[in-house]
């Protein structure tokens, strides 16, 4: 069986074998790329190399390392398959003696196998907006983004100031095309700011996996040009259900909230690992994307960062910000941390909107348990690793499954005894 893979960057597209994308996944490029006698041939001929799109895939898949290069290195090959063939690439989970399976598959032709821990295997499922602990799952790796929809540049440029609405102080929104106008300077910064980390993140699928950045976009021809304009991805709504995690949480399902909780901890991970340091993880600033149907898929995305500091000379002051924030309740600043957790009345909007991980054990602490003292004891033992593993990718990813490991057994702590 082929696939057909369409190369956005070379607009070609060209068949390729489960044997293939096996190679691709393997890391050693000189077997990844390598072409037959008859293949470099017909190169000749071709105005579009064949050899060149090979090896440009294959640096797409492999330009990022780490313990789970697997599973993004195959969602960017399931991402730049032809749309009909996308659903074909899915993961399957089962378990064995000593841990737990993972076959990556296309039409159900397994084209690499692994062996990973509990807690790794809860990683990747949370990374496809599955529960946690499911011991039998086979399931496309894209289930977001085959939700994704298109907007046209004619929806776009039919635009008129008057058809933005909500958006905040400095932004308005049209909701119908993503399409956000900046009305002021701090505007007009905040879409660079995103679009200085957008182009960051190109290099980094585990960090673009969990960001929704607004992209720059021309002024549409009947609306002001001079304000400054941007578009943020929409989905399927008859599909997809979009809202803020404070929106959300009412009605998630206990699985669904475990599969988020462990997403902001996996989202925490991929922040840390690429140096970036959002600053203001607070509830509104995620957004939930949930299947229509009864315990649906959940993914998590973060939004805004306009006090995101990023890169290494920047996130270096800043390197635990995010940690001391989901587990420990700590602002930015003292006076940020005295005024949420002792001035704000506990019923306030500032309450309200601040701590998504205490908010997401407290939906269904149904027994009573502390669970500030919790997750500070949990976050203080993630900060412990990260310092003794200094740089060592393998043992960063661990320290965080461990987190992400007993935040969900925390979950089993606060949960109604059946």
């Amino acid at each position: 069986m082929s696939t057909s893979i369409s190369l956005d960057t070379r607009q070609t597209a060209f068949s390729l074998s489960n044997e293939r994308v096996s190679r691709m996944m393997s890391g050693d490029k000189q077997t990844a790329t390598h072409m037959g006698l008859w293949d470099k041939f017909k190169d000749l001929f071709r105005s579009e190399k064949k050899q060149e799109a090979l090896n440009a895939l294959f640096e797409l898949t492999n330009t990022w390392r780490g313990p789970s290069q697997s599973f993004y290195a195959f969602n960017q090959l399931a991402q730049m398959a032809t749309p009909n063939n996308r659903t074909l690439f899915t993961v399957a989970v089962s378990p064995e003696q000593d841990g737990y399976r993972l076959d990556y598959c296309i039409s159900g032709h397994p084209v690499r196998t692994e062996q990973v821990t509990p807690a790794a295997r809860d990683m990747i499922l949370a990374r496809m907006g599955q529960p946690t602990g499911a011991e039998h799952l086979e399931k496309p790796v894209l289930s977001l983004e085959e939700h994704r929809r298109e907007v046209s540049p004619e929806q776009v440029n039919q635009l008129k100031d008057s058809d933005f609405g909500s958006g905040g102080v400095h932004k308005r929104f049209h909701a119908g095309t993503g399409v956000l106008q900046a009305r002021d300077a701090i505007g007009r910064e905040d879409f660079i700011r995103e679009d200085r980390l957008q182009q960051y993140a190109e290099s980094r699928p585990d960090l673009q996996h969990y960001i929704s950045t607004q992209r720059q976009i021309n002024a549409p021809q009947d609306a002001n040009g001079k304000f400054a304009y941007a578009q943020v991805p929409l989905y399927d709504r008859d599909q997809i259900n979009s809202r803020e995690l404070d929106q959300a949480l009412p009605t998630l399902t206990p699985n669904q909230a475990k599969s988020v909780a462990a997403q902001l901890v996996d989202m925490a991970r991929a922040f840390y690992c690429n140096q970036l340091s959002h600053r203001d993880l607070h509830m509104q600033n995620l957004l939930v994307h949930a299947e229509r149907k009864e315990d649906g898929a959940v993914f998590l995305k973060a939004i805004d960062f306009g006090r995101a500091k990023f890169d290494a000379a920047e996130f270096e002051p800043e390197r635990f910000n995010d940690v001391d924030y989901l587990f420990d309740r700590q602002g930015c600043s003292l006076a940020e941390t005295v005024g949420r957790n002792y001035l704000a009345g506990k019923d306030s909007a500032v309450a309200q909107k601040h701590y998504p991980l205490h908010k997401l054990l407290e939906r269904f602490n149904h027994r009573g348990a502390d669970v500030t003292e919790t997750l500070s004891g949990i976050g203080a033992r993630l900060k412990a690793d990260l310092q003794m593993a200094g740089g060592d990718a393998a043992r960063i990813d661990q320290a965080f499954e461990c987190a992400s490991g007993e935040v969900q057994m925390a979950f089993g702590w606060v949960a109604r005894p059946q």
